[in-house]
């Protein structure tokens, strides 16, 4: 499809399944991180134009995961998957309602 490299990352192992085969099947390249130590290694070889960052993890490895992904792939796009309404995500430059179900997400992406 496009050159878009995505890294997935959330603590839900199920859901990570699902955005995976969804964007997968959308034409994209997609790596799944079920955890900060994998997503880290991914962002620090800057093997990812767009990080996809779950709320289901923990505000401080959000934002950790944010600031890794702003030093090393400078000018790339973050997108939060949220289930909650909220005027601006704090770390990300947008966000999908995961309730909004997959074209959203996939929209999300093509746009980052």
């Amino acid at each position: 499809m496009d050159n878009h490299k995505i890294l997935s990352v959330g603590a839900d192992p199920e859901l990570l399944w699902l955005r995976h085969a969804v964007l997968q099947n959308a034409g994209f390249d997609v790596s799944t991180a079920v955890n900060e130590s994998d997503a880290l290694a991914h962002i620090q070889r800057g093997e990812c134009t767009v990080l996809l960052v779950c709320y289901s993890l923990s505000r401080p490895i959000r934002e950790r995961l944010a600031e890794a992904f702003r030093r090393h792939c400078s000018g790339q796009r973050i997108i939060a998957i949220t289930n909650e309404q909220m005027d601006k995500p704090e770390f990300a430059d947008t966000f999908v309602y995961g309730v909004e179900g997959p074209e959203a997400l996939i929209e999300s992406v093509k746009a980052a």
